[in-house]
Formats: structure tokens, C-alpha cells, sequence
């Protein structure tokens, strides 16, 4: 149990009931995903965001990067949101 509360995807076990191939997987799966969107975080231009957090969206990209580095720790969560609020929200507008 400690050795689990050492490694980055701690947290999925109790959703996944502990299976360790089955968390391992999802937890690769995670941060491979984490850093596809982190990259296009930093490639996208500042006025390319949807919805602009900061005003002129100045800080947007570092926010957004920011969030995704940390929601490493908690089930990927940044990554996820910034797919769907801004890489989705942008494809869909673009059609």
C-alpha cells in the first residue's frame, strides 16, 4: 500500500479495483495523453483559445499548461478538460 501511494497513478486504483495490469495500462495511457495535449497547448497560439481566462487571453497558454502539468497527480483531469474546452470546441468551430 505505500508503494502504491508513491507512484503517479495511485488514485485509479479503487476505481479499477486494483487490478495492477489493468491501472498500469490506464496510467500510461494517461500520461501519453497528457502530453499530446500539454504539446498542443504550447504549439497553439494564444489567440487560437475559444474562451479567453485572462484578459486579451494574455496568459491563457500558461494556464492551461499549468493546469495540465498538475493534473498529473489527480486522474489526468487538466488534460481532459482542455480537450474538450479548447482542442474540441476549436475543431468543432473550424467545420
Amino acid at each position: 500500500m505505500i508503494l502504491m501511494c508513491r507512484l503517479p497513478w495511485w488514485p485509479m486504483g479503487p476505481i479499477c479495483g486494483g487490478a495492477g495490469v489493468l491501472v498500469t495500462l490506464l496510467a500510461i495511457a494517461g500520461v501519453i495523453f497528457s502530453l499530446v495535449m500539454l504539446v498542443d497547448c504550447l504549439k497553439r497560439p494564444g489567440d487560437k483559445f475559444t474562451s479567453p481566462l485572462t484578459k486579451n487571453g494574455a496568459y491563457d497558454k500558461l494556464i492551461w499548461a499549468a493546469a495540465i502539468v498538475a493534473s498529473l497527480w489527480f486522474y489526468f483531469l487538466g488534460a481532459i478538460v482542455y480537450f474538450f474546452v479548447v482542442k474540441r470546441a476549436k475543431a468543432e468551430k473550424e467545420n
